[in-house]
């Protein structure tokens, strides 16, 4: 399995709360996914571009999910809950590092199948 990642921006929060948006492009096992990593004073966030919704990797099956939430009837909230097919929770912990470390250039990580 090969994962690369790649940041191809940058831009900075304006308003009421300071941070930046990150995107990235993770490629893994030819599939393509580009995400925008949102850190701000308040906390942070990733998702993929152009959906709405956030991602987690949920522990019960070890997959990552988008979670989209939206207010709902009687003071409820509505949630939908969806698995993102090819993208692996390591692929997701690899991109989070990235943004971490600020790196500005691609990564590409390859785990050899024993």
């Amino acid at each position: 399995m090969e994962i690369k990642i790649r940041k191809t921006g940058s831009s900075t929060l304006t308003g009421t709360i300071s941070g930046t948006v990150n995107t990235y492009v993770v490629t893994e096992d030819g599939r393509e996914f580009c995400l925008a990593r949102i850190s701000h004073t308040l906390g942070a966030s990733t998702s993929i571009t152009g959906k709405e919704g956030i991602l987690y990797v949920d522990s019960d099956d070890n997959k990552v999910h988008r979670q989209v939430t939206a207010p709902g009837g009687a003071c409820g909230l509505n949630t939908d809950d969806e698995v993102v097919e090819g993208f692996s929770p390591f692929a997701l912990r690899a991109m989070l590092v990235a943004d971490q470390c600020n790196e500005p250039g691609e990564i590409t990580i390859t785990i050899k199948e024993r």
